[in-house]
């Protein structure tokens, strides 16, 4: 890819400062990973957030950044290739520009439209298999993430986010970093008058960061490429119970310093700095400034400096001439100018982009009214106190409104904790009797009753089992 486009090979000496100065310069620090820095002075993965307006360059500035990444530097003495991940967004396809190279990732539970829009000849249908190197796919975000390991360092991947979250939530459930799950539910499975909220699709990314930052260490030198930040992690989230989005902006905001140690570097990019969450804002050590004609912020006036930052080491003005090729790389401690080659799209691509709808599976799953009536595996439960839904992957129980809670009708595991919906009774802890989890609400009233039994082996339930007793 370097070599079709024109861009000559990496040479850190060229942003080495003045003699007696830090051995690197700042960009270098930036793209250049090691282990244990010998050319540069940062171990491990970094971060950048890239801040530019329409017609910047930034979209060329990604796809030059993803080409650098994925070089093999020869005056580091490990590989240091990146694995590029480039957020494949069903709006936009900027990476089209590199797609003799990319390897796009799809999800098997789900439904994929592609089609061109055309500025001259309008929609039309689009073979995504016909126009990169190679197209996979993968079952949740664990697979991916085990996908990739197998993935050659140096190579470009597009992937899509998975409109089922086959995986997400149960992620969740496993890390020490959350207090209870975090909600991940598809639009086919959306229920507002039940409390489920559909999940926006761009909240899939969360789920896989997390995955590669706890699980996927295996994957070596990875980099993710985010261009719209400001849709993922908006200064504007609030934590609403069906999405919970504030707290997944703090489950990734505690993922940021250990993603470093894991070898996983993230650069996002968007229009302003104040779109993006604080929480997230305050973890970036790398800025970049694109020439979008604003000038950059000043040592003498504090109110400029970016979230996070506690100095400024630039005195004047140095961005608002800048032409687009050209931008200003900075941390806390020093900055450079750095350029960019171009990166062209395709003459066939200058008047298209590549439109990629997600959606359900073609068959989904029989909902739990559907189930057959004779089955012995379905559980039993007081209508009074659950609701039921499933998917291909899960079978879950909700508590009720204004109880709240969920506990899965496949194991009886309790997944959030069980808050009853009824006024005077309160949910015992679930217990394991003849191969069923039963569980049982107590109040003063009416004593112990049996609200759900939910089988864990394939034995049939107990005919004498009366669910929900006087509740119903």
């Amino acid at each position: 890819m370097r070599q079709k486009f024109g861009i000559p090979p990496f040479d850190p000496e060229e942003f080495v400062p003045e003699p007696g100065q830090v051995k690197s310069g700042v960009y270098p620090d930036l793209v250049v990973h090691e282990r244990k820095p010998d050319v540069t002075t940062t171990p491990r993965g970094t971060d950048a957030f890239i801040k530019g307006d329409r017609g910047s360059g930034k979209s060329t500035k990604a796809a030059s950044l993803a080409i650098r990444l994925m070089e093999d530097f020869p005056f580091v003495d490990e590989m240091n290739a990146n694995k590029v991940i480039w957020r494949g967004s069903p709006a936009r396809s900027e990476w089209l520009r590199l797609k003799e190279g990319a390897t796009v990732w799809l999800p098997e539970h789900a439904t994929v439209e592609a089609t061109w829009e055309d500025e001259d000849d309008g929609r039309y249908e689009a073979a995504i298999e016909d126009v990169v190197r190679d197209v996979r796919y993968y079952d949740d975000v664990l697979d991916l993430v085990d996908k990739l390991a197998e993935q050659k360092p140096g190579t470009f991947n597009v992937v899509y986010p998975d409109p089922s979250f086959s995986g997400c939530r149960e992620l969740t459930e496993e890390t020490q970093r959350v207090g209870e799950p975090l909600p991940f539910i598809p639009t086919w499975e959306a229920d507002p008058s039940e409390g489920r909220h559909a999940t926006p699709l761009t909240d899939w990314w969360f789920a896989f960061i997390l995955a590669r930052t706890e699980h996927g260490t295996h994957m070596g030198w990875t980099a993710l490429i985010f261009d719209e930040v400001g849709d993922f992690v908006p200064q504007s989230a609030r934590n609403s119970p069906g999405r919970r989005l504030w707290d997944k902006i703090d489950l990734l905001r505690s993922l940021w310093a250990e993603s470093r140690r894991a070898r996983f570097s993230q650069y996002y990019l968007g229009h302003y700095e104040e779109n993006v969450h604080e929480k997230i804002r305050r973890e970036f050590k790398w800025r970049i400034q694109m020439p979008d004609g604003s000038p950059n912020p000043l040592k003498k006036v504090r109110g400029t400096w970016p979230v996070g930052f506690d100095n400024i080491p630039m005195t004047t003005d140095l961005t608002s001439g800048l032409s687009i090729g050209t931008g200003l790389c900075y941390n806390t401690a020093k900055f450079s100018y750095f350029g960019w080659k171009d990166v062209p799209e395709a003459p066939a691509d200058e008047n298209r982009w590549l439109r990629a709808r997600l959606g359900a599976p073609a068959e989904l799953p029989a909902s739990s009214t559907d189930v057959d009536a004779d089955s012995n595996e379905k559980p039993e439960f007081d209508d009074s106190v659950f609701a039921s839904w499933q998917n291909q992957m899960d079978h879950r129980l909700y508590v009720r409104d204004p109880g709240s809670g969920g506990i899965s009708a496949k194991t009886g595991a309790v997944g959030d904790e069980l808050a009853s919906p009824i006024e005077g009774m309160a949910f015992e802890e679930p217990a394991v009797e003849d191969g069923e989890v039963v569980v049982r609400m107590a109040g003063s009233d009416v004593g112990s009753v049996v609200v759900a039994c939910i089988p864990t082996t394939s034995q049939s339930f107990k005919s004498g089992s009366d669910i929900g007793g006087e509740l119903a």
